[in-house]
């Protein structure tokens, strides 16, 4: 089930995912002022969570702050504004700053920004998961990062391929495409029931662009390991905890043919693996819907 964070609980946990790696002034942050130049990442994990848009204010011309330029922050879905780091501030706070929407594309074309923002992400879910081992595996920190790339309106998978233990590669769902209007504005798969009519979609699915980049590669396919792990679009985890399976019919037939040793999903606190059989088994009671999401 998605986990719900309302706006009191992200500024509660903000002070303490907050460090001088996500901020955009890494040299004036201090553990005193953590929120200290994180307007724009802190924005966009708002706008996962709470959806409305992106407000921003220029600070060229406000003493003592020209140099971060600009201050970002939230008018959510609700209508509400929110601005989320007002305290890095104090008794400072810029008035009359003019608000100008600002497209969330916009924000994430600077790559150190992007850089920031996923590793805010992925605080703020080991946070809200009880600092849940798993979120110390490496492998599990390469998909989480991958699914965070994912366009997907409805969930996001990332994925790594391993041969004895050594990356392969790494990748997520994302558009084929031909097919990219099937999600244009909104995804298709949104009308339908989760792991049903699988062939149905703009995405190519994380495990299959794993497995043809590794047949690119001219690496055995029988020789490999799969690591599949989900998001939803807020940014936070999707854990197992009912049971571990792997739940996409589409994938299982292909990594069952294609000889895969042990497919691994994330059940709780850590990976589990399945046989390929397992694989096939388990997503065919979610495709006939004897099993839901």
């Amino acid at each position: 089930m998605e986990t719900k964070v309302t706006p009191e609980q992200l500024k509660a946990l903000l002070p303490s995912i907050c460090e001088r790696e996500t901020s955009q002034d890494s040299n004036n942050w201090s553990p005193e002022n953590p929120l200290w130049g994180h307007c724009a990442v802190v924005s966009l994990v708002a706008q996962n969570l709470f959806g409305g848009e992106l407000l921003r204010g220029s600070l060229t011309e406000v003493p003592g702050f020209e140099h971060m330029r600009s201050h970002y922050w939230n008018q959510l879905a609700d209508g509400s504004i929110e601005d989320f780091t007002k305290p890095q501030f104090r008794e400072r706070y810029p008035s009359g700053l003019k608000a100008e929407p600002r497209d969330r594309s916009y924000v994430i074309s600077y790559p150190e920004t992007v850089k920031r923002y996923k590793l805010l992400v992925f605080r703020l879910a080991k946070a809200l998961s009880n600092h849940n081992p798993i979120f110390e595996d490496v492998i599990y920190q390469k998909c989480f990062y991958a699914a965070l790339d994912s366009p997907c309106q409805k969930m996001k998978f990332g994925c790594v391929l391993t041969r004895n233990g050594k990356e392969v590669c790494v990748s997520n769902n994302h558009f084929i495409e031909p097919l990219k209007s099937l999600c244009e504005p909104k995804c298709i798969r949104l009308s339908l029931a989760s792991r049903t009519e699988s062939m149905l979609g703009a995405c190519g699915h994380a495990e299959e662009f794993v497995m043809w980049e590794a047949v690119r590669q001219g690496v055995p396919l029988n020789e490999c390991s799969l690591y599949i792990a989900g998001i939803y679009p807020n940014g936070l985890p999707w854990l197992k905890k009912e049971a571990a399976d792997h739940t996409c019919l589409r994938c299982s037939v292909q990594m069952y043919y294609a000889g895969l040793q042990t497919i691994f999903v994330p059940f709780v606190d850590r990976w589990v693996g399945l046989s390929k059989e397992q694989s096939i088994s388990g997503s065919l009671a979610y495709a006939i819907k004897e099993k839901k999401v």
